[in-house]
């Protein structure tokens, strides 16, 4: 089983948090985590490098993803996503997001993930995680109490192994999805 591990929510936040104002915008990324864009920080770019900052990726990921949806969204489109309703710029958000992360991380064998990152910042990944894990588990086509079984299972994942999920080999990543997904499957 092999799941890209992205987050889409997370970054997709960023690209439609900060839609003008000068107060901080603030997102909520599942489990009650938030996000934050200063009021200073302006643009889609400018946003996601905000958002990615507060994120435990590694400087060089930072960068990366940030230089690839510059290259894929120009400052005209950026520009105009926010004019967008909300629906249709999640949408494009979700477009772009989706190919930055793992075209930065095919493009180098480093780590993504900072290993000594702080529970905080690893929260906001874990968040980022569970939506993908529960999206999995829904196109798997687990019943409602086999995904809730799902989520409850990787709520307890450790710190540890969610730099794993990040950084690790594509064999530690199907052990630890196993871990999660195998007796919610066996549960009826």
């Amino acid at each position: 089983m092999r799941l890209a591990l992205t987050l889409v929510v997370v970054l997709a936040a960023a690209l439609v948090a900060g839609c003008g104002g000068s107060s901080d915008e603030t997102a909520t990324v599942g489990d009650g985590q938030t996000v934050t864009v200063p009021g200073d920080v302006h643009g889609v770019y400018g946003e996601l490098e905000a958002i990615l900052g507060q994120l435990p990726y590694q400087a060089w990921y930072t960068k990366c993803v940030v230089a690839h949806v510059e290259k894929v969204l120009s400052p005209a489109e950026a520009e105009e996503l926010a004019k967008l309703p909300e629906s249709e710029r999640n949408l494009k958000a979700m477009e772009v997001t989706a190919k930055a992360g793992p075209a930065c991380e095919e493009a180098s064998d480093r780590p993504v993930v900072d290993p000594n990152a702080s529970s905080k910042e690893l929260g906001l990944l874990r968040a980022g995680y569970a939506t993908s894990i529960k999206t999995l588990a829904e196109t798997e086509k687990l019943t409602a109490a086999q995904v809730a079984c799902v989520e409850g299972t990787f709520e307890e994942v450790t710190d540890r192994e969610i730099v794993v999920l990040g950084n690790g080999s594509e064999k530690e990543r199907e052990g630890i999805l196993l871990s999660v997904f195998k007796p919610c499957v066996k549960a009826k």
